[in-house]
């Protein structure tokens, strides 16, 4: 391979590809008709057209296709946001205009934001990484950050990595408080809250600063 090409797709890579859009598109479509509880594993794999064995051997359990196709919608979104947040003036403003417009499409789909928090959770309690591959919205965090790094806004001694992993757990902490009483509270006020705890701490800084 050349220095700057791309590896090529081998066909089994791209068969295991296509496989898993389908699966992720026929479980969602189900979902959506009879209920995540109401769907079982084999009417995924029946409605696929595919062997039990290969649907286990994609997705181990219901919520990671759930896992799967949140991964799929916030990449959709990601590059959007990085173009629509880019001439912003600070890190805080255009993480908190790029969050606000994540958590819109959070405030429509509750019921799968649920599922796949919960998925995602239930992995780091058993020891497992927090998601398998980067999602969109955090791509655009990675994104946000790195820049503030280059202005001097945000410290360099720490890893964009663990910066967006902070945020990433105050922000799950945030959905899953709102997941069980949405009654009492407003979703992307409290996102907006916890980009000014990332992004002056919580001693006052902003209001010294002033």
């Amino acid at each position: 391979m050349e220095p700057g090409e791309l590896p090529v797709e081998s066909r089994m890579e791209r068969k295991k590809r296509e496989t898993s859009r389908k699966i992720v598109k026929v479980a969602m479509d189900l979902f959506q008709r009879q209920g995540f509880n109401n769907t079982t594993m084999e009417q995924i794999a029946e409605a696929a057209d595919i062997a039990r064995k290969t649907l286990y051997n994609h997705f181990p359990v219901k919520e990671a296709i759930v896992d799967e196709y949140v991964k799929g919608v916030s990449k959709g979104f990601a590059q959007e946001i990085i173009d629509s947040v880019q001439n912003l003036p600070d890190t805080r403003s255009r993480l908190l205009a790029a969050l606000d417009k994540a958590y819109e499409w959070v405030e429509i789909n509750p019921e799968i934001t649920g599922i796949c928090l919960g998925y995602r959770f239930k992995n780091v309690c058993h020891g497992s990484a927090y998601s398998d591959g980067e999602t969109g919205t955090q791509r655009v965090m990675a994104e946000i950050i790195r820049y503030g790094q280059e202005t001097g806004e945000i410290r360099r001694d720490i890893s964009i990595k663990l910066l967006v992993l902070q945020l990433d757990i105050l922000r799950g902490s945030v959905v899953m408080n709102w997941l069980g009483d949405k009654s009492k509270y407003e979703l992307r006020k409290e996102i907006a809250k916890i980009v000014d705890l990332f992004i002056y701490g919580a001693i006052g800084r902003k209001e010294n600063q002033r």
